[in-house]
């Protein structure tokens, strides 16, 4: 696999999806040898699942060849390159928003739309969860948050969603306040099932 070929590709579906013309100051991808140094470079003891992140204009993955031995994750071409451009959605998301990545299940929910990572998981049948995470960061915001994104873009649009992103609140209160002047309705469970 030519993860550099994987990431161009990203950056021009990415361009597309966003409605942004990135076209200088990409962040640098950046290739992660084990979990060693994962730990190393997050300062601390990481979960398996845990197998890429962004910082500092970087976009970090766990290496291809160490991807199964060193998480709990199954690899494949499509898995891996769908993680890329995971991680990179994320570099989209901070710009639109002007730094900000709350509401995690938001700011997850894209990213996990955007890749395609929601094709392969499980759909929950009811959506009873992701409103947990405005700033709760814990592997369960993977559940169900990329499938609420896509609930958003199917029934209301993908314009909504980038008006959404663009005009993140700081506080979950005025966001929520947000959410439903832009969506017409409260951002209640009952209102995605």
């Amino acid at each position: 696999m030519d993860v550099d070929e994987v990431f161009k590709n990203s950056i021009k579906e990415l361009n597309e999806f966003f409605e942004i013309n990135w076209i200088e100051n990409f962040p640098e991808l950046v290739i992660v040898p084990d979990r060693k140094k994962i730990d190393e470079l997050m300062g601390r003891k990481t979960e398996d699942w845990m197998v890429g992140w962004i910082g500092k204009n970087k976009v970090y993955a766990l290496d291809s060849k160490n991807y199964e031995k060193e998480s709990c994750h199954k690899y494949s071409e499509d898995e891996y390159s769908k993680l890329i451009k995971h991680e990179l959605s994320h570099c989209y998301f901070l710009k639109l928003s002007k730094y900000k990545s709350e509401p995690d299940w938001l700011w997850e929910g894209t990213a996990l739309f955007v890749s395609g990572q929601i094709k392969t998981r499980e759909r929950p049948l009811k959506f009873e969860d992701f409103l947990e995470f405005y700033s709760k960061k814990s592997k369960y915001v993977y559940r169900e948050s990329g499938f609420a994104v896509e609930f958003l873009v199917e029934k209301y649009g993908k314009d909504k969603l980038l008006k959404l992103i663009k005009n993140l609140a700081h506080n979950e209160k005025e966001f929520n306040e947000k959410f439903k002047e832009i969506y017409g309705f409260e951002l209640k469970y009952e209102n995605f099932n």
